[in-house]
């Protein structure tokens, strides 16, 4: 058509018409033909949405009518016995009422279950990460209980069907059914229940640590391909992503205010718990699987071989790095939220539940322990205790906290504690370890079962050495049909890597114990916290104890080990007791001279009620160990706790005495208590003396007149004598055991035991019958003391107010109890009869 006959027809009203209606009719037409498409597509969608329905109900639909079936098909064979017991089936319309109630109860309870999981979301789950929604989709409780009973109801309607159907009465029906919606019934009451929990996001967790259990299993010896490395790796990415949303709810958990305090501290019961179960799986686990998380380790360009270098420079690339396992990926990541929880604990003050959380991480400490790791063991303890440190030790405006919140104590004394589980756990490993016992588990493994080598109960760190010998041994026999190597071989490489990991965890105890303590003992002391400082003291002098107890049956445990060696050039880890003994007293003296210390400040304070009575164990403790020095002639550790020992006397004495001028018996009595401070450290004077001409020591004795001397010249001399004589008399008199008298007692008897061997002779004189033992000795206060067979009836404090307190020129004029022997007398009789 030109152009000139449609100008034409443009400018004709009958041709805009025409236009209009064909524009009107193709628009309807495509309408239509888009609403066709349309339609078609989405029923198309709604088809493949109805196949997917399809796909997911098949199996519940198949399963509930294969139970209708062979309900029916059992129910005729029935039939005798229900004549028996004289029953009938009921009629049709009873039978049909009854399943169709027990379907509609089913279909309510379906359908208010599901209101409240939409009550629940909406309220805690609306804005929280997708991996938390997927846990409350999840709950394992609530899906199995709506698969029940939706199997239930349709079963229900099923039957009803087959009655329909012209199918005869299933009489087996109605026990059943009756049975399995009782079981409806109530598990829908404990379900309600239960949802209120499902307010508490980590009530769900149970999933996770399923999840991570279940990957575990398909790792370990005996799990599906668990020798393959795509199985092993797949495992590794789905536990990785579980502990995502276990990093993710713990998050969570921690900013709210109503779940970080109990709620927290359960769900990291349940990881200490699965740590513990995961460190006695990795047994089984091989050691280059690749369920451990694979890192980089790069090497420095100038400490490389030089062929791996001249490859990186000619090939322009860098030095390849070298592929390693962190096999303690899941522990490092778990134990994160550990930690977080314990942060938002101490700085929510819930000290409560921080005790608790520290109850589980005993328990975790002694499960690595008893595996023989102590380094993940102690390397845990110091990051905990940087952080309860931190956050209950804050610094002091003041001088010194004197009163401090009760629970803190407890916390701190806890923490400190935890030492003593790792020591005591790795002991009863020990007991168990024998040449014998790893003897034994060899002989039990079959080489060429990979099977076998993770299932004979070796522990981790020796698995490398076992993996090393398999395709050597299967090689030998597959080649000479027969095994060559001998097993005392085995044996030997294996005890070999045991003994090095004894020596290992032996280190870890005395070092990185040392380290530890001494961390928290300083920084408390620098935060100015006494009582915190002191109660890290008091754990720490328990800890040392039972390690000097240890290390009697550590070269016990190394000759079992290494005591029957036969490989030549085989190098074995060094033992050297006497060093680690060394290692050990030592730091007993720093941490006795700081308890020593520690307890002239604490008696400056009034202890608070609850409060541990860590001054008098110190003071008590120094007691002990300055007389231990005393007999072992140890002038060093004399000198560094004497005088702290005696100022902590003194002024323990002066705490405790009566301040009122009263005589009624209470007072008598508080003085009688009071005084036996004053009467340990004077009966320890006095044995200085008598273990100076022992050991021919002069020092021992110049250390405690030294002491004495200050102590005289910074009081008021007359007054501290008298006292002193109080001392003594007010306990002398009085017709009973004295306070502390048989620790005091106890002392004397190993004097008595100490002075045994000293050299003597039986003399015999003319005209007498019977002999005179001769002590000889050149000090006649030792022969006084070693001449009676069963001690002296002289003690420490007559030896002190003799050569002391006798000695001073205002001391001659002192009053002692009619008791109180003549000492002085006795030696001059000695010496002249010598």
């Amino acid at each position: 058509m030109n152009n000139t006959f449609i100008v034409y027809l443009s400018q004709k009203r009958t041709y805009w018409w025409l236009r209009r209606i064909l524009l009107q009719l193709s628009f309807w037409y495509s309408k239509n033909v888009f609403s066709v498409k349309y339609e078609i597509k989405n029923e198309r969608n709604n088809y493949d949405s109805f196949r997917d329905i399809l796909e997911l109900t098949q199996s519940p639909i198949f399963v509930a009518f294969a139970f209708g079936v062979a309900l029916q098909y059992i129910d005729p064979y029935l039939y005798p016995y229900l004549n028996i017991l004289n029953l009938d089936v009921i009629n049709d319309s009873d039978y049909v009422t009854f399943l169709s109630t027990i379907s509609g109860i089913g279909g309510v309870f379906i359908g208010l279950y599901y209101t409240g999981i939409t009550t629940v979301g909406s309220a805690i789950y609306a804005k929280v990460p997708n991996d938390i929604r997927k846990l409350l989709a999840q709950e394992r409780f609530g899906n199995f209980y709506m698969r029940f009973l939706s199997f239930l109801t349709f079963l229900c309607l099923l039957l009803v069907a087959f009655r329909i159907s012209n199918h005869s009465k299933i009489f087996l029906a109605i026990p059943f059914v009756t049975l399995a919606s009782g079981v409806g019934i109530f598990a829908f009451v404990k379900l309600g229940q239960r949802a209120f929990n499902l307010f508490d996001p980590t009530a769900l967790s149970d999933h996770i640590f399923q999840q991570i259990q279940r990957w575990l299993e398909t790792v370990k010896s005996g799990g599906f391909q668990w020798m393959d490395n795509s199985f092993q790796f797949y495992a590794y990415t789905q536990a990785s992503a579980t502990l995502d949303t276990l990093e993710t709810l713990a998050d969570i958990t921690a900013k709210e205010q109503h779940l970080n305090g109990a709620p927290f501290v359960d769900l990291s019961n349940n990881i200490l718990r699965f740590l513990i179960y995961y460190e006695q799986a990795k047994r089984k686990i091989p050691t280059e699987s690749r369920w451990y998380e694979q890192k980089y380790k790069h090497h420095d360009w100038y400490r490389t071989d030089d062929s791996r270098v001249a490859i990186a420079h000619q090939t322009g690339t860098t030095i390849q790095p070298d592929v390693t396992n962190n096999n303690e990926w899941v522990e490092d990541r778990a134990l994160r939220v550990v930690t977080t929880c314990l942060e938002v604990n101490l700085a929510s003050a819930k000290y409560s539940e921080v005790l608790r959380l520290l109850e589980y991480i005993d328990a975790y400490l002694k499960c690595l322990s008893m595996e023989g790791r102590l380094t993940k063991a102690f390397s845990l303890m110091q990051a905990l205790a940087t952080t309860v440190i931190d956050s209950v030790a804050k610094e002091s405006q003041t001088d010194f906290v004197e009163v401090e919140v009760v629970e803190k104590l407890a916390i701190l004394e806890r923490l400190a504690s935890l030492p003593i589980t790792v020591a005591l756990g790795y002991r009863e490993t020990l007991e168990k370890l024998s040449r014998r016992n790893v003897e034994s588990r060899i002989d039990t493994i079959c080489w060429s079962d990979n099977f076998s080598l993770y299932n004979v109960g070796f522990s981790a760190y020796c698995l490398s050495r076992i993996e090393w010998f398999r395709p050597r041994l299967v090689f030998e026999e597959d080649v000479d049909g027969y095994k060559i190597t001998p097993d005392w071989y085995k044996l030997e490489l294996i005890l070999q890597v045991e003994a090095k990991q004894f020596i290992e965890n032996i280190r870890c105890l005395i070092s990185d114990g040392t380290i530890l303590f001494k961390s928290i003992i300083d920084k408390s002391t620098r935060q100015k916290r006494p009582w915190l400082a002191a109660a890290a003291m008091s754990r720490e002098w328990e800890y040392w104890h039972k390690i000097e107890r240890h290390l009697e049956m550590w070269p016990n445990s190394w000759t079992e080990l290494s005591g029957q060696r036969k490989i030549e050039g085989l190098t074995w880890s060094m033992f050297d007791i006497e060093e680690f003994r060394t290692n050990c007293n030592q730091r007993r003296g720093e941490l006795l001279k700081t308890m020593s210390q520690q307890s002239t400040l604490l008696a400056l304070f009034e202890r608070p009620e609850g409060f541990p009575d860590y001054a008098g164990q110190f003071i008590h403790t120094a007691g002990e160990v300055a007389f231990d020095a005393l007999l072992t002639n140890n002038v060093d550790l004399l000198k560094s706790i004497f005088k702290s020992y005696m100022s902590g006397c003194l002024i323990r004495f002066d705490t405790l005495r009566p301040k009122s001028g009263s005589t009624d018996w209470r007072a008598q009595l508080d003085f009688k208590i009071a005084s036996a401070a004053l009467l340990d450290v004077m009966d320890i004077s006095g044995f200085a003396r008598l273990l100076a001409d022992y050991h021919n020591n002069e020092a021992l004795w110049t250390e405690i007149i030294d002491a004495w001397n200050t102590y005289l010249e910074k009081s008021d001399r007359q007054l501290s004598l008298e006292l002193l004589a109080a001392a003594i008399t007010v306990t002398d008199i009085a017709f009973e055991i004295p306070h502390r008298g048989v620790l005091r007692t106890t002392w004397h008897q190993k004097i008595n035991q100490r002075l045994a061997d000293v050299p003597c002779h039986e003399e015999y004189r003319s005209g007498y019958l019977g002999s005179d033992t001769v002590i000889d000795h050149k000090s006649a206060l030792i022969r006084i003391f070693a001449r009676e067979p069963y001690g002296s009836f002289h003690d420490g404090i007559d030896i002190f107010i003799t050569f002391y307190l006798g000695q001073l020129k205002d001391g001659k004029d002192l009053n002692f109890s009619f008791k109180r022997r003549n000492l002085l007398d006795s030696i001059e009789r000695e010496s002249k009869r010598q």
